[in-house]
């Protein structure tokens, strides 16, 4: 799924600054969200207490992800792509704290559909954005972007329609969404990971 380009020299950190460690941030997202699309899959009875720990622990550890990876993407501190992926994250861990302490499932349908729909937009702006200064940095995760961005837009936008239909309801969305964009980023970061050890071999 990954655009990783694969230098023919030993400009390689010029080419692709970041992209041989890439692979384990990346890595940890699917985790994360593989986990958390799991649990939603066995996930009975959540209950209102239960769908807000949830969403807080997934967003928190969702936004944790999102840092790491930016952060090893060495994007500069006035990159447009990085100020936007960097906000959605601190929204997504704010919004997690915010639905914990709510614990009511209208907050967590609203607020967390609001994150997680700024989340996948930030990531459609950074895959999409043109700008000389960006395009070999985001070339790694380009079509990852487009592709989870859509997914976590859609999901975001979906969730505050079953506010009333319940916890389990809540929880069965944002699982679903949660097993499509962690199985793409499982895939991504295995590709990341075999582009790396070519990076490392030439």
């Amino acid at each position: 799924m990954s655009e990783t380009a694969l230098p023919q020299s030993n400009n390689a950190r010029a080419v692709a600054p970041g992209i041989p460690a890439l692979w384990q941030p990346v890595l940890l997202r699917a985790v994360v969200t593989l986990a958390f699309g799991l649990v939603t899959v066995f996930w009975a009875e959540p209950g209102v207490l239960g769908l807000c720990i949830g969403f807080a622990g997934y967003f928190l550890a969702l936004a944790a992800t999102q840092y790491w990876v930016v952060r090893t993407l060495e994007l500069p501190r006035g990159h447009r792509g990085r100020l936007v992926l960097l906000g959605a994250a601190g929204f997504l861990a704010m919004s997690g704290v915010v639905v914990a302490i709510s614990a009511t499932t209208v907050v967590a349908a609203w607020l967390g559909g609001a994150a997680l729909a700024l989340m996948g937009a930030a990531e459609l702006f950074a895959a999409l954005g043109k700008s000389a200064a960006e395009t070999k940095a985001k070339l790694a995760l380009r079509s990852d972007w487009i592709i989870s961005g859509f997914l976590g837009l859609g999901t975001g936008i979906l969730l505050p329609f079953f506010a009333g239909v319940g916890p389990h309801a809540l929880i069965g969305v944002s699982g679903g969404g949660a097993l499509m964009i962690g199985a793409l980023w499982a895939l991504s970061a295995l590709t990341l990971h075999h582009d790396g050890t070519k990076v490392k071999a030439q």
